[in-house]
């Protein structure tokens, strides 16, 4: 049994319905938009996610990787970057949900994790 699950910051990138709809199934979910961090930096996501022990989920796998190893480096944690290809709102909907299901939020921090590993 998980002790607790993953708080979710969806990046701008994904679609504020996807945040609607994993909150419906009981989940803690912000997106960007909801933050007012539109057009924000990724440090700056990652960070204001940090804040909050939120795992970031995002489509932008090079510049967050880049960040965590800087956050690695310099000692911070994060709670988590999920990186993810592109893929329809259905899909985008059940790996989350099968992750959030499956891993604990203390599992998740300071990792790099594919959301592809939740097929």
């Amino acid at each position: 049994m998980l002790t607790k699950s993953p708080k979710l910051h969806l990046n701008e990138n994904l679609s504020p319905r996807l945040g609607r709809e994993l909150r419906r199934y009981g989940f803690d979910v912000v997106t960007s938009q909801e933050t007012e961090l539109l057009s924000a930096s990724d440090g700056v996501q990652l960070a204001h996610a940090a804040s909050e022990q939120r795992a970031i989920l995002t489509f932008n796998v090079g510049d967050f990787a880049v960040l965590h190893e800087q956050y690695m480096a310099e000692g911070k944690d994060h709670w988590g970057i999920i990186l993810s290809n592109r893929e329809p709102i259905g899909e985008l909907l059940r790996r989350p949900l099968r992750m959030l299901n499956s891993v604990s939020a203390e599992e998740l921090k300071n990792q790099i994790r594919w959301l592809n590993e939740y097929k």
